[in-house]
């Protein structure tokens, strides 16, 4: 899979997770791209070109499973570990999160427990992310 491949991927399934609570707030986006940048070892380029519209917007959640089913296996725990490290970091999830990590792992054949170390890991992450109540100073 290409890094551009990967990039697409992986915003898509961001942005999904992050568009199922409530506004994607700045944090999130942040995190999204750090992830991107720090555990998936993206370039800059590839996460620009990634997130343009003209390129993003053709594709649907269904073209995201295809191409998530696609990655290999440690690619895909690091992608759904940062799923699921937006929703945690929003400090909740709502009931169309929930439904999209269902699907997600779903097109990726995780198992439970695989799925269960993916949560657990994100939740380390998202610890050391700033909540959003923290970072308006309240």
């Amino acid at each position: 899979m290409s890094e551009l491949s990967l990039a697409t991927t992986w915003f898509l399934a961001a942005r999904t997770m992050a568009c199922g609570g409530d506004e994607p707030s700045i944090a999130e986006e942040a995190a999204a791209g750090l992830f991107a940048r720090a555990i998936l070892g993206l370039d800059e380029e590839s996460c620009i070109a990634a997130k343009e519209q003209a390129h993003m917007q053709p594709l649907t959640l269904i073209d995201c499973m295809s191409m998530a089913g696609q990655l290999p296996r440690g690619t895909a725990d690091q992608v759904m570990t940062g799923v699921m490290m937006i929703a945690y970091a929003a400090a909740s999830m709502h009931p169309l999160q929930v439904r999209w990590a269902s699907m997600l792992a779903s097109a990726m054949c995780m198992t439970e427990s695989r799925f269960q170390r993916c949560c657990v890991n994100a939740r380390v992450v998202a610890s050391m992310l700033p909540h959003e109540q923290e970072a308006i100073g309240g």
